[in-house]
């Protein structure tokens, strides 16, 4: 294979970086600024409105595994359109909604799209086309949904107080259809192979039966699907993920919540614009760290900074400059979920498997949104604070910690994958 100055890779991790954070970083969050305004509206209670965020993450948990075979299929290009025209024509199409059960119907569709083109896409291109530094570059491209989101929330607000949210929804869900679009045609490409190049950090080594692949970084480990899914890491670490994105989906409410401490929706627009600049600078720190001291002790950094984060909420005041301090800890602790989720389930697997078995790792973080975002909006509605909610982030914290401790002693290795119980 040939060997060339200037590695396509950096125009397909382009590629990622365009839509993921137009889909990641424009759609999915800035649809917590849509709630107050649309329900108010509509005449529904936030609960009630935000259950379709809750369907959004029933249909990704059962349209993940699909979603993965469909990528390993067919052309990562026929893929992400396919990804644009269910996303982002389906969020566009909520500006022309007027009941809360059309918000409820345009979830699935909506769903089956940022599947593709968020949850899967970023990290199996990127463990195709890079073996050096994987874990820096997922950082990066999440960085890079932090960044865009810092742009597009502030944007959204603004746009929604100037214009409304039927023609926001318009303005965000067609930007975000041409974007990805173009750079799904333009940048990706499915495989190095299909260049005729190596992944980014691969050697060739001339061994006396010929041509040697030597892969940088590589993991030791190669597990199989079936072991892995039966194994008592993979239930610790999918429990894991679903603890840590009970934490992280609470930004779907920070709009909400920054009203219960007096801030208009400009104020929040902006307070977002921080957690989506903590998110940047956190996926890209967590990349290095995991790196130099390992994915377990990032984990345990990453819940104690949760903590803070949680439990400044609670006795904070109504000052903008500790809100805002306080969203951009969250927005630390929120990288970390899209971040460490692949880094792990290689750590614990290897890449025999890979996609398949993150496929399945990664339906911990909608199976959180299914129950949680719903419950956090319920609660809400009935004290009309979230000091219940709160509380309950500080438990989902300890319980995180919990699963990650005993699901990395209880990791695969390449003599197998322990079960709960050891005979």
């Amino acid at each position: 294979m040939k060997k060339t100055g200037f590695h396509y890779c950096w125009l397909v991790l382009a590629g990622i970086i365009l839509i993921r954070g137009f889909a990641g970083g424009g759609i999915n969050m800035t649809s917590g600024l849509f709630l107050a305004p649309v329900a108010a509206d509509i005449g529904v209670g936030i609960g009630s409105l935000s259950i379709y965020l809750s369907i959004t993450s029933i249909v990704m948990v059962l349209w993940l595994p699909t979603a993965g075979k469909l990528i390993n299929k067919y052309d990562i290009r026929i893929m992400a359109v396919i990804g644009a025209v269910l996303q982002a024509l389906s969020f566009a199409a909520m500006g022309l909604m007027h009941h809360v059960y059309a918000w409820y119907l345009l979830a699935v569709p909506g769903a089956m799209g940022a599947s593709i083109l968020v949850s899967l896409l970023g990290p199996i291109l990127i463990n195709r086309w890079f073996t050096k530094n994987a874990g820096l570059m997922l950082g990066i491209q999440m960085a890079f949904v932090g960044l865009f989101g810092a742009v597009l929330q502030p944007f959204t607000s603004v746009l929604i107080a100037a214009d409304g949210w039927r023609y926001s929804y318009f303005i965000i869900g067609g930007l975000t259809f041409v974007v990805v679009i173009a750079a799904a045609i333009l940048l990706l490409r499915n495989k190095p192979e299909d260049k005729g190049l190596l992944p980014y950090g691969a050697e060739i080594e001339d061994g006396s039966t010929g041509a040697e692949v030597k892969v940088s970084n590589q993991a030791a480990i190669e597990i199989s699907e079936k072991e892995a899914i039966h194994s008592a890491s993979f239930f610790l670490l999918l429990f894991f993920m679903i603890a840590i994105t009970g934490v992280g989906v609470f930004t779907q409410h920070i709009p909400t919540f920054g009203g219960t401490r007096g801030l208009t929706i400009e104020e929040t627009g902006r307070a977002l614009a921080f957690a989506s600049v903590g998110n940047a600078i956190g996926s890209v720190a967590i990349g290095v760290i995991c790196d130099r001291i390992g994915s377990l002790k990032t984990c345990f950094g990453i819940i104690g900074l949760g903590l803070i984060t949680v439990v400044g909420f609670l006795i904070s005041g109504h000052s903008f400059f500790i809100f805002g301090l306080l969203t951009f800890i969250h927005g630390l602790v929120t990288s970390g979920i899209m971040v460490l989720a692949p880094i792990l389930t290689i750590t614990f697997y290897g890449k025999k498997d890979y996609e398949k078995i993150y496929a399945k790792v990664s339906m911990g973080a909608p199976l959180a949104s299914i129950i949680l975002i719903p419950v956090y909006g319920f609660i809400y509605d009935l004290t009309k604070n979230y000091t219940m909610v709160l509380i309950g982030m500080i438990v989902l914290l300890l319980l995180a910690a919990f699963c990650i401790a005993l699901g990395w002693k209880k990791r695969c290795t390449s003599a197998g994958c322990p079960a709960f119980r050891t005979k």
